[in-house]
């Protein structure tokens, strides 16, 4: 099938039907030949990207409110024109307009070449600028000042990094130092001159792909050795392997997961990274409390958010996220930690953490927790922005239960 209309096709997907782009993503390669998959993938993520600067370009040129496939279909198209430089302009016009239903052929292509003689069209406006929702702009300005909002909505335009961390269940850092094309930020964590997804590392599992903040949330937990640990949200398991790394696959781990296709994901990464003391349970992390009463030592809540810290991975949640959608997020979240809390030891640690930039889901969430659980006491919370390629936006907190 031809590169751009499996592209177009998954963007319809992703913007008109609310799917997700990185399982539409995986979907739509398989259809794709090999020569074609890095053309899909940069038009799809390019215009989930750019989506309102790339409609800034044209809108102003249709009478009255176009078709939502039509539109986007324009947006993939301005994409194209503006941003890659590899195929010529009427390459791309004649090619889009060939892809658009016979009743809309005279409009897309009147469209794409007035958008084209006028040239590139840029904006004051930040939220426009780097193509996030008003409301976003405003929720970030509130919360962290207009500067952090700036650099936070610019960084969701870069390409993200991949980082992955060392596996020391069968890999040594020394092992991976070896090679002068890996590049260590930390004492796990590292960057590579090749693609680390394909790498050997990676299929025998002595690496693991996260990111730099994500594995902070882990180090948090002051693990040590022969410890009863929850992971109460664990799929896919990257923070559970990081829990048995830590405690050198010694205690017991329970990992937890509503969805039971998810169980298997985790336990198959389990026995892939050498991880032995994992035992993984279909469960719902609201209700812990009826199946566990004060026996674990330590407690990650990696809680469901709106991934507002992620956004230079994932650009459809900037389409697909609403105030009214945190606000029902916000609820679980406090369930699942109300319910996480009452299964901990007194003298244990519970880490709470979202890989979301929002108080309400974050800073205000604990604060109420505290509130509320007064054998609780914060020892120390974190917010990391997202404004550097290797970190994703992450929020997280350290909680003693007083004996």
């Amino acid at each position: 099938m031809n590169a751009r209309k499996i592209a177009y096709e998954c963007l319809v997907k992703v913007i008109e039907e609310g799917q997700y782009a990185n399982l539409m993503m995986r979907s739509s390669l398989n259809q794709a030949a090999e020569v074609d998959k890095g053309l899909i993938t940069q038009i799809v993520y390019g215009t989930l990207r750019n989506y309102r600067l790339c409609r800034f370009q044209w809108e102003h040129f249709a009478e009255k409110k176009c078709n939502p496939k039509i539109a986007i279909l324009l947006d993939m198209s301005v994409y194209q024109l503006f941003w890659l430089d590899k195929v010529p302009s009427y390459a791309v016009v004649n090619e889009m307009v060939d892809l658009t239903p016979q009743s809309s052929k005279g409009f897309v292509n009147a469209i794409l070449r007035k958008v084209l003689k006028q040239g590139k069209l840029d904006s004051d406006k930040i939220a426009i600028q780097t193509s996030h929702p008003d409301w976003l702009v405003g929720l970030w300005t509130a919360h962290y000042g207009e500067e952090i909002m700036k650099n936070i909505c610019l960084s969701d335009c870069m390409d993200a990094n991949v980082v992955g961390r060392v596996n020391t269940i069968k890999c040594s850092k020394e092992e991976l130092e070896l090679d002068e094309k890996i590049h260590f930020l930390d004492d796990t964590a590292f960057v590579a001159d090749f693609n680390l997804v394909q790498s050997d590392y990676f299929k025998e599992g002595k690496i693991v792909i996260q990111d730099e903040s994500s594995q902070q949330v882990v180090k948090m937990m002051d693990l040590e050795q022969n410890l009863n640990v929850l992971d109460c949200c664990s799929a896919p398991g990257t923070k559970t392997s990081q829990i048995a790394m830590m405690m050198n696959n010694t205690g017991k781990i329970i990992a937890g997961e509503l969805h039971e296709h998810r169980t298997e994901l985790i336990s198959t990464s389990m026995s892939h990274l050498g991880v032995t003391n994992v035992e993984v349970k279909q469960m719902d992390a609201r209700f812990l409390h009826e199946h566990y009463n004060e026996e674990f030592d330590r407690i990650l809540v990696d809680a469901p958010c709106s991934g507002l810290g992620v956004l230079k991975r994932k650009p459809d949640i900037k389409i697909r996220c609403t105030p009214e959608s945190i606000d029902e997020i916000v609820e679980l979240q406090c369930e699942i930690l109300q319910s996480a809390s009452r299964c901990l030891k007194k003298g244990g640690i519970l880490v709470y953490s979202t890989c979301t930039l929002n108080k309400k889901e974050n800073d205000r969430q604990i604060a109420n927790f505290l509130k509320t659980n007064v054998e609780y006491e914060l020892l120390c919370e974190k917010t990391i922005f997202s404004t550097d390629a290797n970190k994703d936006g992450f929020y997280m907190a350290k909680l003693f239960k007083k004996a």
